[in-house]
């Protein structure tokens, strides 16, 4: 039975847990409410109190949406939440076709506050003001207390040598842990491992330097920043210190850095993930939508990506990088003007990014303040249209001369796909051949020649 296909009549047991005590509630409320909002809470403190008071732990979904007048759907929904930050697991039972929700405590404001996730998502969700604010209604700053420490260290207590006569107490376990009972925001790996390792691999790097610890952490920066394992590999690569170990803070900050630059500067936005749209209803959409909407939306994605679509997904060269990374960054221009300019580079110059070129377009577009994608392709069409009209005038036969002239051959100028439109096809089927000239002269001659003779 999936997780989908859970009705009313859907049987649920629950795990005995003690009832949530009053630092674990403030917590609910302060912390984790602005991320999955009052009905959720509602909802994992009707479990948790079932699951406290209760003789029998099994109930239907019914129940739940009698008790807090939801519907399947949005109990559902809540649900997910309540997973997602780690406050509810859910188990099925095929045979039986019964759910089995065990919940788990809050964390502690300490280990929200240190997560490298949730709290993140906090500080997105209310701001970084508000984020201070709660933060320190939390978590104490250490007392500071004049003078020298001189308490004893455990060797000048305890004979360590003692130990050494046992070799049953060095081999001694801590506790056994259950990875049910981690706290925390559980991820999935969010990128191939064995694809990053072997990229490192590339770069000179052995797979050993990166623990699990490390690799934990990479998956949570790949997680906040969305980032691929190419884009991994090059920053773990760039943070590697002089023995040859990940500096993790500086990898936080290449990691930063490289998400602002491709989104323009702007933050890491809470969302929730959007509801699976099936395939009918997609092309359903994009049937709807007009053929200069789809090309705007292909030339709205980041100049790199459009970069590498023109490359059949091939990873730019250091050198055109750089050239994107200074019309973002230094000159400001949006991405959709960018793409359009780098279109009709790559169009007029046989596939190649000119620097000098691409800077010299460039800062015509700024003088002329172009800075929608609209503008961009007026401007582009305006430059053919000019540059076709200088080529007809040069073809074009002298209104004195009506004798044949061997047609020249024009080149024809490669344009940008998105460029052939009906119009332009239109236009150039009006523009008239040397032969129609020549014939227009012949007649202006019969004609000045037959008003001689009547006058």
């Amino acid at each position: 039975m999936p997780t989908q296909g859970v009705k009313p009549n859907t049987k649920f047991e629950l795990c005995r847990m003690q009832m949530v005590t009053m630092e674990e509630l403030q917590i609910l409320t302060l912390l984790y409410q602005p991320l999955i909002g009052p009905v959720a809470v509602s909802l994992y403190l009707t479990l948790n109190t079932l699951a406290n008071r209760s003789h029998s732990f099994e109930y239907d979904h019914h129940f739940l949406l009698q008790m807090l007048n939801l519907s399947i759907e949005d109990v559902l929904e809540l649900r997910y939440k309540l997973e997602a930050v780690g406050l509810v697991q859910v188990y099925l039972d095929k045979e039986e076709q019964v759910l089995t929700y065990r919940l788990k405590k809050p964390m502690q404001a300490k280990d929200f506050f240190s997560d490298g996730i949730i709290n993140v998502f906090l500080n997105l969700k209310v701001g970084n003001p508000e984020y201070q604010q709660l933060k320190q209604l939390f978590i104490q700053e250490p007392l500071q207390i004049q003078g020298e420490n001189i308490s004893k260290p455990f060797n000048e207590v305890f004979d360590t040598t003692i130990l050494m006569r046992s070799s049953a107490m060095l081999q001694a376990s801590p506790l056994p842990t259950n990875k049910a009972d981690k706290k925390g925001v559980v991820l999935e790996l969010s990128f191939d491992k064995e694809l990053l390792f072997s990229l490192l691999q590339q770069f000179g790097m052995d797979e050993t330097i990166v623990s699990q610890k490390l690799l934990d952490q990479i998956n949570r920066i790949a997680f906040l920043y969305k980032l691929d394992e190419h884009e991994l590999a090059r920053l773990i690569f760039d943070a590697l210190d002089a023995d040859g170990f990940v500096n993790l803070d500086l990898f936080r900050k290449q990691a930063k850095q490289y998400f602002q630059f491709l989104n323009k500067g702007k933050p890491v936005e809470v969302v929730d993930v959007p509801k699976v749209i099936s395939e009918n209803s997609m092309d359903a959409q994009q049937e709807h939508l007009s053929k200069e909407k789809q090309l705007l939306l292909v030339l709205s994605q980041h100049p790199l990506e459009f970069l590498r679509f023109k490359q059949h997904q091939k990873e730019p060269v250091p050198a055109d990088r750089q050239l994107v990374e200074w019309l973002v960054v230094d000159q400001q221009m949006a991405a959709g003007v960018v793409n359009v300019l780098i279109d009709y580079v790559l169009n007029i110059s046989d596939g190649r990014l000119p620097k000098q070129l691409v800077e010299k377009i460039a800062g015509e577009w700024q003088r002329k303040e172009i800075d929608t994608t609209e503008k961009a392709i007026a401007q582009v069409k305006a430059t053919l249209k000019a540059k076709q009209k200088r080529d007809m005038e040069k073809t074009t036969p002298a209104a004195t001369k009506v004798y044949p002239k061997a047609t020249r051959v024009v080149r024809k100028e490669q344009v940008p796909d998105w460029l052939n439109s009906e119009d332009q096809v239109k236009e150039n089927k009006k523009s008239l051949t040397d032969d129609d000239l020549q014939k227009i002269e012949r007649m202006k001659e019969l004609q000045n020649q037959l008003l001689n003779q009547k006058g």
